[in-house]
């Protein structure tokens, strides 16, 4: 056995088995640090990370048609276009597009949003002309409900009138074309906390059936470092 083969092998599996324990290191001193890092209220939402943890999110089929995007929601999760809406609580009956604002409405509230998906106001039941909120829909730039005493008128979002509902194009539910299904199931995907993922990076189970086979080679690699290095001790010494 050529002596300088067996020391550049020696040298290539330790620096691997360094390697390896710089690994565990680092990500051990991240896990111990974890309540100062807040890793526990931190999540990634990766789309390869997700899949690789085998978690798939509800792909919404049905969604409302405001004009400049569509809402769709998993849960009490609500997605309008691309951008994910802060604050949203319930089930939406429907929503409208009205002077650049977007009213989202569930049967006891309704929400006002920014272009960039940022709460503005919510009006709940006790500010609502009538409740339960029937539908929601437009008539010109302004903004309608439909309730069990009849139609009302706003603005603003904040001044109500009885109305009369002719003429109203009401919010309905509608099939979301092919791309919005696929990037609202992206956006709605359940995220990871960082905790949880580095905690899995470092005892392997981010690794899923091939931890084992990792932990096996780095065991072989540890046996024959130490075989290698008593048979280089023997001839050298």
């Amino acid at each position: 056995m050529n002596i300088h083969n067996v020391r550049r092998w020696h040298g290539l599996v330790g620096v691997s088995i360094v390697l390896f324990w710089f690994y565990l290191l680092i990500s051990g001193l991240i896990i111990n640090h974890s309540d100062m890092l807040e890793l526990d209220k931190k999540e990634i939402s990766y789309p390869w990370l997700i899949s690789w943890y085998g978690i798939r999110a509800a792909e919404p089929k049905e969604g409302y048609d405001l004009g400049n995007g569509y809402l769709s929601w998993d849960g009490d999760n609500w997605v309008l276009d691309d951008k994910l809406l802060s604050d949203s609580s319930g089930k939406p009956i429907g929503a409208v597009e009205a002077g650049s604002v977007n009213y989202v409405a569930t049967t006891s509230s309704i929400f006002l949003y920014q272009s960039d998906g940022q709460l503005l106001d919510k009006i709940e039941k006790q500010s609502l002309p009538d409740y339960p909120v029937l539908a929601i829909g437009k008539r010109g730039s302004n903004v309608m409900l439909q309730t069990l005493s009849g139609a009302y008128a706003t603005a603003d979002g904040q001044k109500w009138e009885k109305s009369s509902a002719t003429g109203i194009k009401w919010s309905s539910l509608q099939d979301l074309p092919d791309e919005v299904k696929e990037r609202s199931a992206e956006i709605l995907a359940p995220g990871i906390s960082l905790q949880r993922v580095f905690q899995d990076v470092h005892s392997g189970r981010i690794f899923g059936r091939y931890a084992a086979w990792l932990l096996d080679i780095v065991a072989f690699g540890l046996l024959g470092l130490g075989f290698s290095g008593f048979w280089l001790y023997w001839r050298l010494r």
